[in-house]
């Protein structure tokens, strides 16, 4: 019967608009309130499940998420039995976490992500609730930048003595303790640990480890220092040494947080012997006095400090696709999916091509940076150097850019190139051999 569940399908008021995810317990659909006219995200349980745990337990897990009214928890709007379907109906989130590169790129955005979740996990312990599964795909990112935790079907009471736990946790993410049917609160403790030295290092910690475990400098290097501390102690392989619930957790991080605003800059001493410069950062720093002003290379690399555009996919020194301009771009709004910056009247995202916004019902005023218009007939779209899409309607550039600063071109995507200084192509990332990857714009 759930197979008859489609796009276009109708579960009482609401419509079903499309399928974003499918697990063994339940599906979560995007849909639409036709009542009151807004989207929101709807999980609808299996009927299968329904069978094999009775409609109470189904419904026992629906109040446990209900009891909890927090902006960093995801709500419940609306839970209802629509035919052999039970339905839960939630705002509707961006993306979770686990899709998010923006906290892999951004200390900051990671940093405020972590706060937010461990803001809510604090609410959730405060009421003896376990959550059981602190992952990823459980944190979801919503358009003002809130993130709040959901799924918490898995959960119990923590206290409650009367029912035994249900299977639940990803292994990946799971305390040690857990593993061997011992949950505590301080088991999402740790899961949030590891989710956080993760988003600051790429690097997902696997147990027994002590500290300072695998690429800890990069820890070191994007966690301001008062706030390092805490997230160890988080993470710390030892139940009986990590905060023993999130609300301890999070009063030492907004400690933490409020040390590091209130600090003072300090003077770094003038080192006695300075340190030879690697030939990438001699050759990045010569490439930017000849041409990163005309490129507009304003920015540093997040991970070699090259000079980098805003409408650089790609870091040509080092090859990342990391780099967030959230922080950083002169534009007055920032595209939420690719972190560049965009303009009110703009009503797609000329940078990436998910990117599609509201605009503010005005035709684009004339770009005096444009450089081109858009060939589709009846759109008004200019298009500055190195877009991507029309930021109109979209639509690709039918030729390649050129660039009076670049004379060759990548032999991938025949977009300018530099050989002489360039290590990957800005534009689509293909690395460059040491013997002619790029060909000259004249075709020799």
């Amino acid at each position: 019967m759930a197979a008859s569940l489609r796009r276009g399908s109708r579960l009482g008021k609401y419509r079903l608009d499309q399928q974003l995810g499918r697990g063994s317990f339940a599906t979560v659909w995007k849909a639409r309130d036709t009542v009151e006219q807004r989207p929101v995200a709807l999980k609808v349980t299996h009927p299968a499940v329904v069978e094999e745990f009775g409609r109470g337990e189904v419904e026992y897990e629906a109040r446990i998420a209900s009891r909890l009214d927090h902006p960093n928890v995801l709500t419940v709007r609306n839970a209802d039995w629509i035919g052999n379907y039970f339905v839960l109906a939630t705002d509707l989130a961006t993306k979770s976490l686990a899709q998010y590169a923006g906290a892999r790129r951004s200390p900051a955005v990671a940093l405020r992500v972590i706060r937010d979740v461990t803001c809510g996990l604090a609410y959730a312990h405060g009421h003896r609730l376990l959550h059981r599964d602190i992952k990823p795909e459980n944190i979801l990112l919503f358009a003002d930048g809130r993130a709040a935790i959901c799924d918490f079907g898995v959960s119990r009471f923590a206290l409650d003595r009367t029912k035994s736990f249900t299977e639940a946790g990803t292994l990946g993410y799971m305390a040690p303790e857990q593993a061997y049917g011992r949950p505590k609160l301080t088991s999402d403790v740790f899961s949030l640990g590891l989710i956080a030295y993760e988003l600051f290092t790429g690097t997902l910690l696997t147990w027994p480890f002590t500290w300072p475990p695998e690429n800890y400098g990069r820890f070191v290097e994007r966690v301001p220092e008062p706030v390092q501390p805490v997230l160890r102690r988080a993470a710390t392989f030892d139940p009986a040494r990590r905060y023993p619930d999130a609300a301890t957790m999070h009063r030492e991080l907004e400690r933490a947080l409020l040390r590091h605003k209130e600090a003072p800059a300090r003077r770094r001493r003038r080192p006695t012997r300075k340190p030879a410069p690697s030939p990438l950062a001699v050759e990045a720093e010569l490439f930017r006095r000849r041409h990163g002003a005309r490129l507009g290379m304003r920015y540093a690399c997040f991970r070699c400090s090259g000079p980098i555009g805003e409408a650089m996919q790609h870091c040509p020194w080092c090859g990342t696709s990391e780099n967030s301009f959230r922080d950083l771009t002169r534009y007055p709004l920032v595209c939420p999916e690719c972190e560049r910056g965009v303009r009110p009247e703009w009503t797609a995202c000329p940078w990436c091509y998910p990117g599609r916004f509201q605009g503010n019902g005005r035709a684009p005023r004339p770009d005096p940076k444009a450089e081109r218009s858009c060939t589709r007939r009846g759109c008004s779209g200019q298009l500055q150097v190195f877009m991507r899409y029309c930021p109109v309607c979209k639509q690709k550039p039918k030729r390649a850019w050129s660039h009076p600063e670049l004379s060759d071109r990548c032999t991938r995507c025949r977009w300018p190139v530099s050989r002489q200084f360039w290590r990957f192509c800005p534009w689509c990332g293909r690395r460059e051999p040491r013997a002619g990857t790029f060909v000259s714009s004249n075709g020799r």
